[in-house]
């Protein structure tokens, strides 16, 4: 669990996100899903209130807020429509359209211009919904800010801004289904520290690395959340 942590960290704080992309897998075999969340939020939270004073001051407002309250609006529509609709299909969309999506801006594709409104509000539509019907609410997002005109700094600080957004959201939900136990709470102990240490590392290795360098490992990231959420894993 340390070593799932600390892997987590650096990647969260060298991109901004895809910290429970790496621990989810890992922790989720060793406790249920919902203990392992709470683990990796508690951990995650606590650890990344070094990385937002400087997210604030760099990210846009207009954009972040726009696409939270777009995500979290749209979230119960994703559960509902993953009650209704055949749960394999669902995967298989949107996991695909991702990667369609990554290959595109891997060839280098990228929209010229301000980001209008209307992609605004659609793409945190979308990331409600993909992660209420499939549980990727990130790549919708990251992909939005990658296809554009900003900076690695000014998408990286987008990013913290918007998943601490989303992650109080998720806070409060937690919080009504009472899954902050005591043995929760002790548990995440341990693993603030192996978490905290490589998010610096990872933060400190983002700061010496080039435009591209993070394009790279963002797309991948990318491509590995919908690689590891197609249904043709369990299906084999």
């Amino acid at each position: 669990m340390a070593g799932a942590a600390a892997l987590a960290g650096l990647v969260r704080g060298f991109s901004g996100f895809g910290g429970a992309m790496v621990f989810m897998p890992i922790a989720s075999l060793l406790y249920e899903p919902k203990l392992a969340a709470i683990l990796l939020f508690i951990a995650d939270d606590i650890a990344a209130l070094a990385m937002l004073p400087a997210a604030v001051r760099r990210c846009i407002w207009r954009e972040v807020l726009l696409l939270g309250i777009a995500a979290v609006i749209a979230v119960p529509f994703g559960v509902a429509l993953l009650v209704v609709a055949d749960a394999d299909v669902m995967r298989w969309v949107i996991c695909l359209v991702i990667l369609l999506a990554v290959v595109l801006m891997a060839l280098g594709w990228r929209y010229t211009g301000r980001l209008g409104l209307p992609a605004t509000l659609g793409t945190g539509m979308l990331a409600g919904l993909s992660g209420g019907a499939a549980a990727l609410p990130g790549p919708p997002v990251v992909l939005l800010w990658l296809g554009g005109q900003g900076n690695a700094a000014t998408v990286r600080a987008n990013l913290i801004v918007f998943f601490g957004f989303t992650a109080t959201a998720s806070g409060i939900a937690y919080w009504w289904s009472g899954l902050f136990t005591q043995t929760s709470l002790l548990m995440s102990l341990p693993l603030i520290p192996a978490y905290l240490l490589p998010l610096s590392l990872g933060s400190r290795l983002f700061a010496r690395s080039s435009e591209q360098q993070f394009r790279r490992v963002a797309l991948a990231l990318c491509a590995f959340a919908a690689l590891s959420g197609l249904p043709l894993w369990r299906l084999l």
